[in-house]
């Protein structure tokens, strides 16, 4: 309820309706509500505020399937949780809300993805969130902070490779499957680099390396950089002859990528894990892989092991 007294004060003393001149006046100040249990087809009412500022006709109650193609898929979230999950992500965040929460959409505005902060809150009713009815605080093509945070955490900040963070998070969600294979890494002979032509160059050389890995656009193949000069890759869909094939084309990526590394004879040791089933777990996986990897690195420089040889 709005003090009315407090409000012709301060419009008497400043000669601005602080309510209806600023907070109620922004079109982007929308307050809307929504029946949660009906998903995609429950209809948003908008109580206050413009919805085409955002690009959608200027009604006053969408359904939410009729915003869902609005919603911005190519986002740092996204890339981490996938696309096709995306969606499921929101509503999922939206049904773990506290009563009250923000949190932040991707909105494709006018060919710019511009995020728009809203305040989430939740009425529950026999512990089932059924009600959500919130207001648009801002929007912004500028990234918001806790989505820098969400970046930095799973993406390593040098490479721009997923982090270690990002692979426990993907094994830890991985669908059952038992057509799945895992390389894991690290660059032999790469400490030469460093200390014949020092750490600027020894960096550059991981950089390039991951440059190379992203350039190269393959279907359910993702990079990691775990740490230092050690990498893993899942290939999500994989037979074993294709794991060892790739295996071989990472060991010629890093032997040939420059010419530092060529004159200081770097190469890869790789260690070839199946990644089978679900809910398994994730560190006795990497441990098995870290064995592998050290097993291929005990044949010499540049050598291949698959896990059943450890």
């Amino acid at each position: 309820m709005i003090n009315e007294i407090t409000r012709k004060k301060v419009m008497d003393l400043y000669g601005i309706d602080v309510m209806g001149d600023v907070f109620l006046a922004d079109d982007y100040h929308i307050v809307f509500c929504f029946d949660f249990m009906k998903n995609v087809d429950a209809e948003i009412h908008i109580l206050s505020g413009d919805m085409s500022a955002f690009g959608f006709p200027k009604n006053t109650s969408f359904f939410v399937k009729d915003i869902l193609p609005y919603i911005c898929m190519v986002n740092p979230v996204s890339e981490v949780i996938g696309s096709e999950n995306y969606i499921e992500y929101l509503f999922s965040k939206i049904r773990s809300a506290d009563e009250i929460s923000e949190m932040y959409f991707p909105i494709n505005s006018n060919g710019f993805c511009v995020w728009v902060a809203c305040s989430i809150h939740t009425l529950k009713k026999d512990n089932e969130t059924r009600l959500i009815y919130g207001r648009v605080n801002w929007m912004s093509q500028s990234m918001p902070d806790a989505i820098k945070y969400y970046v930095s955490k799973y993406k390593d900040s040098m490479t721009g490779l997923f982090s270690r963070e990002a692979l426990n998070y993907h094994l830890s969600n991985t669908r059952s499957t038992d057509h799945s294979y895992g390389l894991y890494f690290d660059i032999d002979n790469f400490k030469r680099i460093n200390d014949i032509f020092g750490h600027r160059l020894g960096d550059k050389y991981l950089l390039d390396l991951s440059k190379k890995f992203l350039s190269r656009w393959e279907e359910d193949v993702l990079y990691y950089r775990v740490g230092g000069d050690e990498f893993f890759i899942y290939l999500v869909n994989s037979t074993e002859e294709q794991a060892y094939r790739k295996a071989l084309q990472i060991i010629y990526d890093v032997e040939k990528l420059n010419a530092e590394g060529q004159q200081a004879e770097v190469s890869a040791s790789v260690g070839i894990v199946p990644i089978i089933g679900s809910g398994f777990d994730v560190s006795d996986l990497m441990d098995l892989a870290d064995r592998t990897m050290y097993h291929a690195k005990g044949k010499g420089k540049g050598n291949i092991s698959y896990a059943r040889d450890v």
